[in-house]
């Protein structure tokens, strides 16, 4: 067996840098991957444009679920126990 071991280039930019792995359906990921398009498309048109084209989609990924968690916990009551109706953010 002559394979190759399967590896993943991380870049850390800074201490308070860290990875996240979750576990979601496939249909969760295509749905987040096509948003994280229209992210890079937007991206690329603005005039300031700095995006690093090794990593573009895992930016843009990063970037959506970043956003939609702190909105999700910027809005939660830490005393909260049961998940409030988020569907009129």
């Amino acid at each position: 067996m002559d394979e190759e071991p399967n590896s993943f280039i991380i870049p850390i930019l800074a201490d308070s840098i860290t990875t996240m792995t979750f576990i979601v359906p496939k249909d969760f990921v295509h749905r987040v991957e096509v948003q994280a398009l229209k992210v890079i498309d937007a991206f690329e048109r603005h005039p300031a444009s700095n995006i690093d084209a090794n990593n573009k989609m895992m930016q843009a990924m990063s970037f959506i679920v970043q956003q939609a968690l702190t909105d999700y916990l910027d809005y939660c009551d830490e005393e909260e126990v049961i998940p409030p109706d988020i569907g009129s953010l």
